[in-house]
């Protein structure tokens, strides 16, 4: 650990004075110093008859203790940005505002927050349990210079996050914008923010005046709790397979659809009753083992309909796509 320089020049004069290390370590203790930092010092130093205090070298644990702070600091706030985006989007589901249009796309886009977590949880909690266990042992780990500076700037970016909630809110208020889904995400902003400031702090435990809890594990609990309930909603891999299963068949389809409307070896003025959209492929290389499934059917002189079979159409981007039921259609005119 690093030696504040006042303690070891206060321990150098005392032993030149002559005073023996117990009675300099008494008077330490006295005045608050922990019994690691008065032994650390003490160390620092070798005492003998005619040679005074002797320096001995202290080996320097700055670039360690920067190395690992700074990992926790940044799992960290990966673990907060994550749960914030998660809880953001179970309010928004359970508290929808009104014509609010609720589109599946923005859920599934909720996959990288869950995946951040799944991540950074289990590290979170590794290094939060090393860092509890290496303070138990060493109380005046917590004065450290790296950790304290750390620590303020995560608490002066909660602060801010806290007075740009009370603002933001009172705003929202005088200008009438205040609803119940504005009220429950400020209050979700400022809980969040508070357990940020109780980690940061020296005991890294929320003030409940009781037993202290502490605030690593309340921010453990309210990601494994919002991940719990967007893999509620969202699904799993499987889910997802299914997803990218239907993206290739709505890439093919429009693919086909763009290469049918344009194929130069058909009168596009007066389309076939039946084709297979393949003969009109202009790049059969680029399409998947989907296409095959695609059918066409005439629906005048020159126009046309492509479809297809899809899984799970309520997670489908069709801003070009007619839906009925699980059959996805694009409507072309080749004239």
């Amino acid at each position: 650990m690093q030696i504040p320089p006042e303690l070891s020049q206060y321990i150098r004069d005392a032993l030149q004075s002559g005073r023996s290390k117990d009675d300099i370590a008494k008077t330490l203790r006295h005045a608050d110093w922990t019994d690691t930092e008065i032994d650390a010092a003490l160390a620092g130093w070798l005492h003998q008859d005619g040679a005074g205090a002797v320096p001995r070298p202290i080996r320097s644990t700055a670039a360690r203790d920067a190395l690992f702070y700074s990992l926790l600091f940044v799992v960290f706030g990966m673990v907060v940005g994550s749960t914030l985006t998660l809880l953001f989007a179970q309010i928004n589901i359970w508290l929808p505002e009104p014509d609010e249009s609720q589109t599946y796309g923005r859920l599934s886009g909720l996959r990288w927050s869950m995946a951040a977590l799944i991540v950074f949880v289990p590290v979170f909690y590794v290094l939060d349990r090393k860092d509890r266990q290496a303070t138990d042992a060493d109380p005046a780990r917590s004065h450290g210079t790296v950790r304290r500076w750390l620590s303020a700037l995560a608490m002066l970016v909660a602060t801010i996050t806290l007075l740009g909630d009370a603002l933001y809110l009172i705003y929202s208020w005088l200008d009438g914008q205040i609803t119940l889904r504005f009220l429950v995400k400020s209050a979700t902003v400022a809980c969040v923010a508070l357990v940020v400031l109780a980690y940061f702090r020296e005991t890294r435990s929320l003030p409940t005046g009781g037993i202290p809890v502490p605030a690593g594990w309340v921010l453990i609990g309210l990601a494994t709790l919002s991940l719990g309930l967007t893999f509620w909603l969202v699904g799993g891999p499987a889910q997802g397979q299914m997803e990218q299963r239907d993206r290739w068949r709505l890439s093919d389809l429009r693919t086909l659809a763009n290469d049918l409307s344009q194929c130069p070896d058909i009168d596009r003025a007066n389309l076939p009753e039946t084709l297979d959209p393949m003969t009109c492929a202009r790049n059969p290389a680029w399409l998947t083992g989907f296409a095959s499934d695609i059918r066409y059917a005439r629906t005048s002189a020159s126009s046309f309909s492509l479809c297809i079979e899809i899984e799970y159409p309520e997670a489908m981007d069709v801003y070009d796509v007619r839906l009925d039921g699980n059959t996805a259609c694009i409507d072309r005119r080749t004239d």
